[in-house]
């Protein structure tokens, strides 16, 4: 739940927005590793829309890089590989996670 709410600020909020969203994408790892799959999900899902619509960093890196940035500095798409690694995380958490046990 902490992460779905720190998602959801860090979608809005306008400098720390992006580092918001990947310690909320590090705690639904954290979530899914421990069994939980709906609320890993919904962060994923509105970490992704935050990414690809609110952050404006990832915008400029992109743009930089397409421009030949990269190519003349050496430098990689870090802010894009990092989001894209944190976005994977919860997912490979699910599928890793094991089964949680049940009391009968």
């Amino acid at each position: 739940m902490a992460a779905l709410i720190l998602v959801v600020i860090g979608a809005i909020m306008p400098f720390i927005g992006l580092p918001m969203c990947w310690v909320a994408l590090g705690l639904a790892t954290i979530s899914a590793f421990a069994g939980s799959r709906g609320w890993p999900v919904a962060v994923v899902a509105i970490a992704a829309v935050a990414f690809w619509f609110f952050t404006p960093s990832l915008w400029v890196e992109a743009l930089a890089h397409n421009t030949g940035y990269g190519a003349a500095t050496g430098n990689g798409p870090i802010l894009r590989i990092v989001s894209l690694i944190m976005l994977a995380a919860p997912v490979v958490g699910i599928f890793m996670a094991r089964p949680a046990q049940r009391e009968h």
